[in-house]
């Protein structure tokens, strides 16, 4: 997962079918263990550049949530630790830390479901924070075509205005939308398209992650 513009996400879209009649009517909060892990590749789809491969493994769940480490795919190099909720919502990103997680899902997921949420985003590093007012909603199920095969996802989209908290100008302020494939069998996405404008509807991030493996540990 990427950090781009003091704003950490894990973020091509193919035409897509509608899945067959089997998917289950409600998708329960995802149950990962220790030692799982999603490999995404990361693509810069603005510039039309693939990135790095990076794998993020399951190290520890608590009740703090899921701790996991992001590692370079090839070499299997430590790149940072992170922290997401239950719900593998993001809570510490890396330099960024959301308070509460940043609502990417809200389970039990089913077709038509929305949600509403109100976020404060920290970077210490830099020394900011910023307010966050998320929508979320799921759109159906869709097939998609990833490097790691097909599936039957559940399609999301997830809008956020954003503001600096210590501007009073709109300079600092933005909308992010990420359209996100979140596979229960694997408890995680398979696909994740992000975007990023400024106040004025400017698009400087445009970033696609698609995941190229994953594994189960019993």
């Amino acid at each position: 997962m990427i950090i781009k513009r003091s704003f950490a996400v894990l973020c091509f879209i193919l035409p897509c079918a509608l899945a067959s009649a089997g998917n289950p009517a409600s998708v329960p909060l995802p149950a990962p263990a220790i030692g799982d892990s999603w490999t995404y590749q990361y693509t810069d789809v603005w510039k039309g550049a693939k990135g790095n491969i990076n794998r993020i493994e399951v190290a520890a769940i608590d009740e703090a949530g899921i701790h996991v480490d992001i590692k370079r795919a090839a070499s299997g190099a430590l790149l940072t630790k992170q922290l997401f909720s239950p719900e593998m919502n993001p809570v510490d990103r890396g330099g960024m830390h959301f308070a509460p997680a940043f609502a990417r899902y809200a389970f039990p997921l089913a077709p038509g479901k929305e949600w509403n949420s109100d976020v404060t985003g920290n970077n210490p590093k830099l020394g900011k924070n910023w307010r966050y007012h998320i929508k979320g909603k799921v759109l159906d199920w869709e097939k998609v075509r990833v490097p790691a095969g097909e599936f039957d996802a559940l399609k999301i989209v997830v809008e956020a205005t954003y503001s600096a908290e210590d501007t009073f100008t709109k300079n600092g302020s933005g909308q992010l939308t990420e359209t996100v494939w979140f596979v229960p069998e694997i408890n995680n996405f398979v696909k994740l398209d992000y975007r990023d404008t400024d106040w004025q509807g400017r698009l400087y991030n445009r970033d696609s992650w698609e995941l190229t493996s994953y594994a189960h540990k019993q």
